[in-house]
């Protein structure tokens, strides 16, 4: 069975690098899922390269980890230490290139956090077992520079080759090319793969007089082996996980697994601190550093305008730790609109070396009382400078709760995740004012329809102080997106029930004038425009769309249904359910279980979960970076959802190589001729406004087969 299973895998492989491109443009193609896979059925592995980091065995741990077991051949790699000019010109006069190696390579060892502890241990079992032969070449008059990685599939040679080095910015992050050359392709491609492995073969053997060629210094080899060498060889599960630590960290802004965090517990300093993983001063993620700056010029209040996705989490905890160090102990009090976001802050407050209280799982009202006396007397006592309580807007403004946390006499800071929701009676009848420091967070702080709750918002967390909307995290913190509009036809019931609902409210329409309210109208005017939102032609698109796509290709994506009613999620739970995919629904209903949406999405990162089928509960907040494809069946003329639901598609997610996401929205408009009053209209112009918005930041706006051109074509069918 295992012998099976092994030539199954070289043989899909093999499928695979048939078809791959020939050339890899880095970070834009991610050839790391064509090289992993190679490696981990090839039953060899020579390797040359210009600069080597320990640390960049977790990019390529996983196909290591499978060769490691399927083979008992040895990795050969040849590197380069950096050197200088003056180390050149001691090799020209006599230097024991020895000694150059024992100053450069340990210096570049990486510090021992949890991570690199892991693949100092990696590297030392395969020096120790001796599954790894490192070689060093220096030149004397230049710099040792090839990038080739040379492997065997079934007899079947191939060669990855170009500027990539052998570290984690080079293999993931740096602007790099990369070839592929399959010898078995044609006599070109197997003269190149040739002439590469005779390169390699030259050097190992020490017969280029231009270039000396040592081995690992036998001191240097005992001391790496004695400190990490004690373990294992590392199993495809260790070398999963390790390659998944490798890309969550700085450039992704993702971090490191939970169950990493207790290992790495003796690493990081003691207490609040910024995790050493989180670059927010530089980087993609540079605007964060911006963003805490301002906020701190604005003494403590304002609003962080910034996209979904651009990190306002991090931020707002980073701002938290700088603010500290201004005021000394520091009570952190954060109001998030929804369960799966309490748990998501806490989690994310975990990241820096502080306990959190969910206040809105303590168990009442008494509870939570009790909960913010203990934390403020550990304060005031100083047996802790920060202590960090989350609540849900609603447990915000319980008086009682107010009331326990008015009565501490410490700096208090209230930072509110999604601030426009707390734009009602209920916050803004009684606002908190005790909070000395006020952080809003928003990608839409702007209450659409209200501008007197958004002034009174404005009053009490101060006006935005740092804006980093969509336009600018595209390309940047976000990855681009193709945006593809599917234009549905109201079948013969709806545009009869539409032009009889037309021609009633045609009779009332002058209540629109004199503005008085009907409740009568109002029905009227709800169950037209759920017409449009529930049209049935959108399921049979949905399957169309479906039908097109191997069903082992559908992974990572999102539905989203009208939040008017269950019928139409139920009948795409049914569409998926015959099609025989695996989905699982998440709505208010589910998120009452917090272990649930916690397997729920931890199911659905893994890939275990095909399609995630939603309402409303994703709109806002919840991080599942894994969603690159989202089919949006129904939408509300509200922009704040517009914003949310195209910023959920867009976070980057490097450990499933994602690089763009993928939009279809379906649009039901009513023909011209039924479109004959002003909330008529006002529907039309909705749906265009939306498609236009969509379309405008997409990378495919003008393809002949784009957006621009179904928003004109539905522009010229509609009056509006």
């Amino acid at each position: 069975m295992l012998v099976v299973m092994a030539l199954s895998a070289k043989q899909q492989t093999l499928k695979m690098l048939e078809v791959a491109k020939p050339m890899f443009v880095l970070p834009r193609d991610n050839f790391l899922p064509t090289l992993v896979p190679s490696i981990g059925v090839s039953s060899m592995l020579d390797c040359m390269m210009g600069f080597f980091a320990s640390s960049s065995l977790a990019e390529i741990a996983p196909g290591l980890a499978t060769y490691l077991a399927s083979t008992d051949a040895t990795m050969r790699l040849i590197v380069s230490p950096t050197i200088s000019e003056t180390d050149q010109v001691a090799l020209r006069e006599g230097l024991d290139p020895t000694i150059l190696i024992e100053r450069h390579f340990e210096g570049a060892l990486p510090d021992a956090d949890a991570l690199s502890r892991h693949t100092l241990s990696c590297l030392a079992w395969l020096i120790r077992e001796e599954r790894l032969d490192l070689r060093f070449a220096f030149l004397k008059d230049g710099l040792f520079h090839p990038k080739v990685w040379l492997l065997n599939i079934e007899g079947q040679r191939l060669a990855f080759h170009g500027s990539s080095n052998l570290t984690a910015a080079g293999l993931s992050r740096n602007r790099e090319q990369m070839a592929l050359t399959r010898a078995w392709m044609d006599p070109i491609q197997a003269d190149t793969e040739r002439c590469l492995r005779e390169d390699f073969i030259e050097l190992w053997d020490g017969d280029d007089e231009d270039c000396v060629v040592v081995d690992l210094p036998r001191a240097l080899r005992e001391k790496l082996v004695n400190a990490y060498g004690e373990g294992e060889r590392p199993t495809e599960v260790e070398a999963a996980e390790l390659w998944l630590r490798a890309q969550r960290r700085p450039g992704g802004q993702e971090a490191p697994p939970a169950d990493e965090m207790d290992g790495a517990a003796s690493s990081p300093p003691d207490g609040f601190h910024i995790p050493s993983w989180l670059r927010w001063r530089d980087g993609p993620f540079a605007h964060q550093g911006s963003a805490v700056d301002a906020w701190l010029v604005a003494e403590g209040r304002g609003i962080l305008a910034m996209a979904t996705g651009s990190g306002k989490t991090l931020t707002s905890l980073v701002a938290c730790h700088e603010l500290r160090a201004r005021t000394g102990p520091l009570l952190v009090v954060i109001a998030a609109p929804y369960i799966p976001l309490v748990m998501q802050w806490c989690d994310e407050v975990r990241l820096f070396g502080v306990e959190p209280h969910n206040l809105t799982a303590s168990g009442g009202p008494s509870a939570r009382r009790r909960e913010i006396a203990e934390a403020g007397r550990r304060l005031a006592l100083g047996l802790s400078d920060i202590e960090v309580l989350i609540v849900s807007h609603d447990t915000l403004t319980d008086p009682g709760l107010a009331s326990a946390l008015a009565r501490l006499s410490v700096p208090r800071v209230l930072i509110a995740d999604e601030m426009h929701n707390l734009g009602g009676p209920a916050f803004l009848k009684n606002p908190p004012d005790f909070f000395e420091y006020r952080l809003g967070l928003s990608a839409t702080p702007i209450r659409q329809y209200d501008p007197e709750g958004t002034d009174k918002l404005f009053d009490f967390f101060g006006k935005p102080c740092f804006e980093f909307l969509l336009d600018d995290a595209i390309g940047l913190c976000l990855v681009p997106y193709d945006y593809h509009v599917h234009r549905v036809e109201l079948d013969e019931e709806e545009m009869e029930e539409f032009r009889d609902l037309s021609e009633k409210i045609r009779k009332l329409s002058w209540k629109f004038e004199a503005k008085i309210d009907d409740p009568q109208l109002d029905d009227l005017l709800r169950r037209r425009r759920l017409i449009v939102e529930r049209a049935r032609g959108k399921i049979d698109a949905l399957a169309a769309l479906i039908d097109r796509v191997p069903k082992s290709d559908i992974r990572y994506d999102l539905i989203y249904a009208t939040d008017k009613g269950p019928g139409q999620l139920g009948e795409v739970n049914e569409l998926l359910r015959e099609r025989g995919l695996l989905f699982h629904q998440l709505t208010a209903e589910e998120t009452g279980d917090r272990a649930a949406v916690a397997r729920i999405l931890h199911a659905f990162q893994k890939g275990e979960i095909q399609v995630l089928t939603a309402k409303r509960v994703l709109d806002e907040g919840v991080n599942v970076p894994e969603i690159k494809r989202a089919f949006i069946l129904a939408s509300t003329t509200v922009e704040r959802q517009w914003v949310q639901r195209r910023g959920r598609i867009l976070r980057r997610c490097e450990s499933i190589g994602k690089d763009h996401g993928i939009i279809h929205d379906f649009v039901a408009m009513p023909p011209g001729e039924l479109v004959i009053d002003a909330d008529a209209r006002q529907l039309v112009r909705g749906e265009l406004k939306r498609v236009e918005e969509f379309a405008r930041l997409a990378r495919n706006y003008g393809a002949e087969d784009g957006p621009l051109t179904m928003l004109k074509q539905m522009q010229a069918m509609v009056y509006v």
